[in-house]
This record gives structure tokens, C-alpha cells and sequence, in this order.
């Protein structure tokens, strides 16, 4: 990531601060769980379900931005936590050696909660959101993550233990498939292993759909790996008609 590129986020009005390693813990082999001090941000910024920064990671002289879901905030403490699922990179390589002291760039900068429209300055108002999270809503929510955007999966969750959610989960690694969700015991999860390149979970998703088909009246969170993702909200959109309000898709990966 070239360096005008930290500058050029900063020029459309990002938030900046910066994080200090508090403490690190393992939660399998291939997730860490890294407590942060906020240096003031969350007393800046009122926390909200999703709420993800940019954080910024420099690896042989050039700066990676990579998204980070805010977990479990405590504003009174200035604490939070971040969650990584560790694989090759800049930032599984900094969570895998961190220690407490060190500290990382952040910018905050167009996080929005789920299924709340981001504006458009070309295309004028914005269409009118879908219930908010926490409003009533009557109909069904459908979450389909993975390890990537399981903090933001659960930081959903929590807030729809009286819901009726479905959760579909999707995971590569076998350490990965006992990850932690904070589904009620009333919520439907099913958990799909990914092989290879394959669309095992877009194939399983789609043929329960094909079964039971998803309403006009239900909503959709989806953020998964792009190809999956884009076949997911496509089909919601042409072949089920579920309004674009009601689709909150966003790929938080893309496979190679």
C-alpha cells in the first residue's frame, strides 16, 4: 500500500489515532484475540454493532491498510479488543508477535452499522435503511461470515438473542470449526467447511434457499470471500427480489 494512500484517507476525512497493545491471548491455533488501549477514540466515537477500523501495518518500507471489527468496547476503560484469523500477511504477522507496548495506526473511516445506506454524493439521498438492529423487525435475519468477519458476526448476535436469526458460518481449518459464536440456543447456525476454491457454502446456502425461500420482509448480512459474496446478494436481488435495503453485503476477502 503506497504511502499517498494513508495520506489520501486522512484527506477524506478519516479519524486517526492510535492503539497500544494491552495483552494478547490465543483462542486456537489459528485466531488471536489482541486487547488495545484507544488513546481516547472511543470516548471520540460511540461504539456501534460492526464498528471496524483501518489499521495500518508497514512490511519492507511500504504502509497495508486492513479492516478490524471493534470488539467488546469499554469506554469507561478506553479498552477494546481486535480479532485475527491468522494466515500470511502484514497483520497476521504483527498479531502474531505483538506485545504489550506496542502500538499501531488506526483511522476510522466509512464504517456505517448494518443495513444503514452509505451516502452517495452523485446519486443524492440515500434510499430509506432497513430496521435498525436493535428495532423491532419482523422478519427473519440471515447472517452468513466466516473467521474473518466473525467479530462482526458476534457483535451482531448479542444483539439478536430474541430474534429469529439463521447463521451460517463458513471455515477452512479444522481448528477454526469450534470458533466461538455468540448465536442463541434458539438461533439456527450451521457451520460449512470450505475446500480448496470451492463454493461449498454458497452452494449450501443457495440450495436452502431453493427449499425455503427467503421473503421479501427478511434481511441479510453477508460478508464472506467477494465471489461468494456477489453470487449471495445477485441472487437475493433478481431471482428472490429482496429489496437492496435489506442486503448488507460487503467481501472481506478475495481469493487467489
Amino acid at each position: 500500500m503506497p504511502h499517498w494512500e494513508r495520506l489520501a484517507v486522512r484527506a477524506l476525512g478519516a479519524s486517526e489515532t492510535r492503539l497500544t497493545v494491552v495483552a494478547r491471548r490465543d483462542v486456537s491455533p489459528t485466531y488471536a484475540r489482541i486487547t488495545v488501549r484507544d488513546e481516547g477514540f472511543l470516548a471520540r466515537h460511540t461504539p456501534f454493532p460492526t464498528l471496524w477500523l483501518r489499521l495500518w501495518f508497514t512490511h519492507e518500507g511500504r504502509d497495508h491498510q486492513r479492516a478490524f471489527t471493534v470488539i467488546d468496547p469499554r469506554p469507561e476503560e478506553g479498552l477494546f479488543d481486535l480479532e485475527f484469523a491468522l494466515h500470511h500477511g502484514a497483520a497476521s504477522d504483527w498479531a502474531r508477535t505483538c506485545a504489550p507496548g506496542d502500538s499501531i495506526r488506526a483511522s476510522l473511516l466509512g464504517s456505517t452499522p448494518p443495513w444503514q445506506p452509505k451516502k452517495h454524493p452523485r446519486r443524492g439521498t440515500p434510499e430509506a435503511p432497513s430496521a435498525a438492529l436493535d428495532a423491532d423487525f419482523a422478519g427473519r435475519t440471515v447472517i452468513v461470515g466466516d473467521p474473518a468477519s466473525l467479530p462482526a458476526v458476534n457483535s451482531m448476535l448479542t444483539r439478536l438473542s430474541s430474534r429469529d436469526v439463521e447463521v451460517w458460518f463458513e471455515y477452512r481449518n479444522p481448528d477454526d470449526e469450534s470458533l466461538p459464536l455468540a448465536a442463541a440456543e434458539h438461533h439456527r447456525v450451521r457451520r460449512i467447511r470450505r475446500r480448496g476454491e470451492g463454493d461449498e457454502l454458497a452452494d449450501a446456502v443457495l440450495s436452502h434457499w431453493d427449499a425455503e425461500s427467503p421473503g421479501a420482509g427478511d434481511r441479510f448480512w453477508i460478508a464472506v470471500e467477494a465471489q461468494q459474496n456477489r453470487k449471495l446478494s445477485t441472487t437475493l436481488r433478481t431471482r428472490y427480489g429482496v429489496p437492496r435495503t435489506n442486503i448488507d453485503a460487503t467481501a472481506y476477502w478475495r481469493s487467489t
